[in-house]
């Protein structure tokens, strides 16, 4: 089991106790619940039995359901396939975490049903999270806040809270394009022997500068012969064409060069 997917663990057990508040608040300004859905648990089993099969005979219960799991998947992949995210370097770890990600958004609306029905499932779901230990640092903060906010929209699906889930979402989708327009790189340029190190340094600014690239630092190498410069990269250029570009524009200038392009996931 990857890192992530015990992350995802962890926090639907945390988000759990928050459902078991909402929910314990629901049930007490609608005592009388216009759905067998919203009803709690009975007390015997013959009351429990009597439950479950009164609530396959109501639509609205099955229609209560549906809606709320299929709006959280919906939700969940809007944010995990989201394009600003789809040029990660590692794609096997980038598409599990998505997959993590649409899984999420399904399990927090189950959690939201099955706490509003009884606020006692809050703890069980606490106490089975509680077993799972974290030895390890998460590598990726963002994929951290977009799990939380994934098991978010999914309780607010299960708790029939269908408009506040979508203006998260959706919210959180423009956040997600606004953040990532950019990333942050470097690139290493090596220069044959003899070249003109300064004027190398010019073009590939240059260079940088036609495919909107902005230049933060720029160090020399201790051999003369490289120099790295620090990038911010618009998200829609991928390091293979930056770097290219940079090696067939510095060929024709100062002869033939090796770039090494590292940007951030």
């Amino acid at each position: 089991m990857t890192v992530f997917r015990l992350m995802a663990l962890r926090l639907v057990a945390a988000f759990a106790v928050a459902a078991s508040s909402a929910g314990t608040a629901l049930a007490s300004v609608e005592s009388a619940a216009s759905t067998l859905f919203r009803t709690s648990i009975k007390d015997t089993a013959a009351e429990r039995l009597q439950q479950a099969i009164d609530q396959l005979w109501q639509p609205e219960t099955w229609l209560e359901i549906l809606i709320g799991l299929v709006l959280a998947i919906a939700l969940a992949a809007l944010l995990a396939f989201h394009p600003r995210s789809t040029r990660r370097r590692d794609a096997l770890e980038a598409n599990d975490e998505r997959k993590t990600l649409v899984v999420l958004g399904m399990v927090g609306a189950v959690v939201a049903s099955l706490v509003v029905i009884d606020q006692t499932m809050a703890f069980v779901i606490f106490g089975i999270g509680g077993l799972i230990r974290f030895r390890t640092v998460v590598g990726n903060p963002h994929m951290t806040g977009r799990a939380i906010l994934v098991v978010v929209i999914g309780l607010a699906c299960g708790l029939s809270q269908y408009a506040i889930a979508l203006v998260v979402a959706v919210a959180e989708w423009l956040i997600i394009w606004w953040l990532q327009a950019s990333r942050v790189g470097e690139i290493k340029v090596r220069i044959p022997v003899g070249a003109d190190r300064q004027k190398a340094e010019l073009v590939a600014s240059l260079e940088l500068r036609t495919m909107r690239c902005q230049v933060r630092s720029l160090r020399a190498g201790a051999s003369g012969r490289s120099f790295t410069m620090a990038l911010s990269i618009p998200s829609s250029l991928d390091d293979e064409t930056l770097c290219r570009k940079i090696e067939t524009r510095l060929a024709t200038e100062v002869g033939h060069t090796e770039v090494e392009v590292k940007s951030a996931p």
